[in-house]
């Protein structure tokens, strides 16, 4: 199961966006309607198959209607989630970390990609820059994706600070892009001279034919970090959390879940381990406390 399916995925929870609303799947039933989030981490570029099929399979499981809400910064998908207004939500490591701190944002599950529950922050260039690390791009123009974002915010800005300087003090300008492939494109159109962007968004858009990340290199990886997680509000009843970790934990497991599982480009889902998360929250505190 490839980066690249993962990706498509990604890209088609976004293609809604501005959209005022999704007709739920699985509105025949009568049962309340279940609300989930995804975060913005791909721009809006390809179909919706990959939402629709997983969107379909957790309305058949969960036995009720289920809507997609959908918001661009990690921020508004915290908000969501603490107001519970959704009761799920995929999202990345920094916005879960920020979530956990803020109001007691909960882990349900983690996605499991080509065996690894891990993914890492590249720092990008184009090709013929002549930087070789981070610390090269000194003076320069550069994309982050979100302020909560831990591989397009959160790292590249704990490294800058442990050279003894602050990212105004170090680049001679900065922007946010609200999105890994948005970061990919100013850099590899001259809109931006260096990026923070996530591994497997830039692993996948490097396997494709003329993408722009074709045009970039990676001057420098993070360690390894805990995947970007399912999570739901700290509010959520026991039962309906039991409820979906079943049907997540299930899912390689059922012939239909393998099929949705196979258009997302995953493994399946596993429990959290304990540990999986501590390089990130060491990370955030260096920036953040």
């Amino acid at each position: 199961m490839g980066f690249e399916k993962y990706l498509s995925f990604l890209i088609g929870f976004f293609l809604v966006f501005g959209l005022p609303a999704i007709s739920p799947a699985g509105s025949g039933n009568t049962g309340e309607t279940f609300y989930f989030a995804v975060s913005a981490m791909a721009s809006p570029a390809q179909t919706l198959v990959h939402f629709s099929e997983f969107q379909d399979y957790l309305a058949e499981k969960l036995g009720t209607p289920t809507l997609l809400k959908q918001r661009r910064t990690y921020e508004e998908i915290n908000e969501l989630l603490a107001r519970e207004k959704v009761q799920m939500a995929f999202t990345c490591t920094g916005g879960y970390l920020s979530g956990r701190k803020a109001f007691g944002l909960e882990l349900l599950a983690v996605p499991v990609m080509n065996g690894k529950t891990r993914y890492r922050s590249y720092i990008i260039t184009r090709a013929e820059s002549l930087a070789r690390s981070l610390a090269d791009l000194k003076d320069s123009v550069f994309a982050f994706t979100d302020p909560l974002s831990l591989t397009g915010y959160i790292y590249p800005t704990a490294r800058i600070n442990q050279m003894g300087l602050t990212t105004t003090e170090f680049f001679q300008k900065t922007f946010y892009t609200e999105s890994h492939d948005k970061s990919i494109e100013a850099v590899a159109t001259g809109v931006a001279d260096g990026a923070a962007v996530d591994s497997l968004i830039f692993d996948a858009l490097r396997k494709q034919p003329d993408s722009f990340a074709g045009r970039l290199k990676i001057i420098e990886r993070s360690e390894e970090f805990g995947m970007p997680p399912v999570v739901v509000p700290p509010g959520l009843s026991v039962k309906l959390k039991r409820k979906l970790l079943k049907v997540l934990l299930s899912m390689d497991h059922d012939p239909e879940g393998q099929k949705v599982l196979h258009s997302l480009g995953m493994d399946g889902f596993v429990l959290p381990d304990p540990e999986l998360y501590r390089s990130a929250i060491l990370l955030r505190k260096q920036v953040h406390e």
